[in-house]
């Protein structure tokens, strides 16, 4: 076998990511620029395609570094995904981009980029480069709109906390790589297993790097710069960040629990019950008094990785499928509710909750998409968000964390309180305005196929869930 064919099989998606991005490049440049969101649309389902067809075929070049296991797969096909909804509401949403719009879809496939390298990295140093590379292309995304004071503010505050965070993340690994003379996961798994008196040292630098990825995921105390760079930033980064930054700090997480610090498992139990009971606490309570939508789902999103945590606090191979799935039921949810907000915004530019009042009787199509999707986000049957909160607080209660699932069982009473606040809004109260809410085409499909897949992943479990299973088995041998 040739190296060039050796190569391809081992980064197939990535080189072909790659050659888009630089396809896409000269598009902008030499054609039309309102053409180079369609393109983008139209390469990224491509891609979606190929990785789909292609699914288990590749080979691993550097087990060490890069691994292309099912999760990788996993993983790559949900960041494809995710960026296929971002670019299909970007293309609605590129009128309100003063200038820069081929750019804005060239940083979206960039971040995209960095997140299908996160998900087969099994080396700090390689995990750290891709983290960088999806940090580096929201903060420029976030701060789209330059006259905007409010999403310079919000690039302003992820620029310094996401500093901070690398900060802490690179200390972290400096510790680690102080202690076990590697970088690579699988030398340091030995290492810990052959050096258990040196497990102080290693849980200081875990906990650290815990502290800079917790950014990543809106896990409290890290999770101030949410609400304001929701809020601020331009809708579809919004969108990009709840569920592509988040999953992306969670596909880290997991490679850490279980490929790297697995002995750790009683200390990284504790740290992150704490810390989900702490988030699930402030993402519910803060949401209910906010105004404005985007400010309002920033805080929903941080309640949600209370959740996630949850699952993985649980250190069990039900806790780990329920992390996958929620994280698969709130990509359709989420990107759902942010393709209303976007055809919303064409008529009603500021975004607030009082805007949504009498949609039913404006578009009963985007009054009932909403409302599938927020039920969803409240964990309401039969749809896909009660399943994904049953297996994640099913996981807490068998793993002996009876209170955290009592916790959590509370917090779906709350966050149903200030979802139905908005469903009264749009049912029940009567228009402010009667002007008509036009729905392209493609944001037509895109919200489609998001509550389409809210429905099927709730009501047919059962295909998703072996997905999952086969996912996630070669992560569980320690366990």
């Amino acid at each position: 076998m040739s190296p060039f064919i050796s190569l391809f099989q081992s980064f197939n998606i990535e080189l072909i990511s790659i050659a888009t991005l630089i396809v896409l490049f000269f598009i902008d440049i030499f054609s039309k620029k309102e053409r180079i969101g369609t393109w983008s649309i139209v390469f990224t389902f491509i891609l979606f395609l190929f990785h789909i067809f292609n699914w288990g075929k590749g080979t691993t070049l550097y087990p060490e570094l890069y691994v292309n296991d099912a999760l990788a797969y996993f993983f790559k096909a949900f960041f494809i995904l995710t960026s296929l909804f971002v670019l299909i509401m970007s293309r609605d949403y590129a009128h309100n981009l003063e200038r820069g719009q081929g750019e804005f879809f060239l940083l979206i496939l960039m971040a995209t980029l960095g997140m299908i390298f996160l998900s087969s990295s099994v080396d700090f140093l390689v995990l750290f480069v891709s983290l960088e590379l999806v940090t580096i292309s929201f903060f420029i995304m976030s701060t789209y709109l330059r006259t905007d004071a409010k999403s310079i503010e919000a690039g302003l505050k992820y620029l310094i906390l996401a500093a901070l965070s690398s900060g802490f993340l690179l200390y972290g690994i400096s510790f680690i790589y102080g202690v076990t003379g590697s970088t690579h996961f699988s030398e340091i798994v030995q290492y810990v297993a052959q050096h258990p008196m040196n497990e102080k040292i290693l849980l200081l630098g875990f906990l650290m790097i815990l502290a800079g990825i917790g950014f990543k995921i809106a896990a409290v105390p890290f999770q101030l710069w949410v609400p304001d760079v929701y809020e601020g930033s331009p809708t579809p980064v919004s969108a990009f960040l709840s569920v592509g930054s988040k999953a992306a700090g969670f596909v880290v997480l997991v490679r850490l629990l279980f490929s790297a610090f697995p002995q750790l498992r009683a200390p990284w139990i504790l740290v992150l019950s704490l810390f989900s009971a702490m988030t699930l606490l402030y993402g519910n309570l803060g949401a209910i008094p906010q105004k404005n939508i985007k400010r309002f789902l920033g805080y929903s999103s941080i309640g949600h990785a209370g959740y996630l945590l949850m699952g993985l606090a649980a250190g069990s191979s039900l806790g780990l499928s329920g992390v996958l799935y929620y994280l698969l039921s709130y990509l359709f949810t989420n990107l759902g509710i942010f393709l209303i907000i976007v055809t919303f915004s064409n008529v009603h530019p500021n975004d607030e909750i009082s805007d949504y009042t009498g949609l039913s009787k404006r578009s009963p199509f985007l009054a009932a998409a909403m409302l599938i999707a927020l039920m969803s986000l409240a964990g309401v049957p039969p749809l896909s968000g009660f399943f994904g909160k049953f297996l994640l607080i099913s996981s807490a209660v068998k793993g002996g964390l009876t209170w955290l699932a009592f916790l959590g069982a509370a917090n779906v009473v709350i966050s149903l309180y200030y979802y139905l606040m908005i469903v009264k809004k749009m049912y029940m109260d009567e228009p402010q305005s009667t002007t008509p809410i036009t729905i392209s085409l493609p944001a037509r499909i895109a919200i489609l196929i998001s509550m389409v897949g809210i429905l099927f992943l709730g009501v047919f479990q059962e295909p998703a869930l072996q997905i999952i299973d086969f996912s996630i088995k070669g992560l569980l041998t320690s366990f």
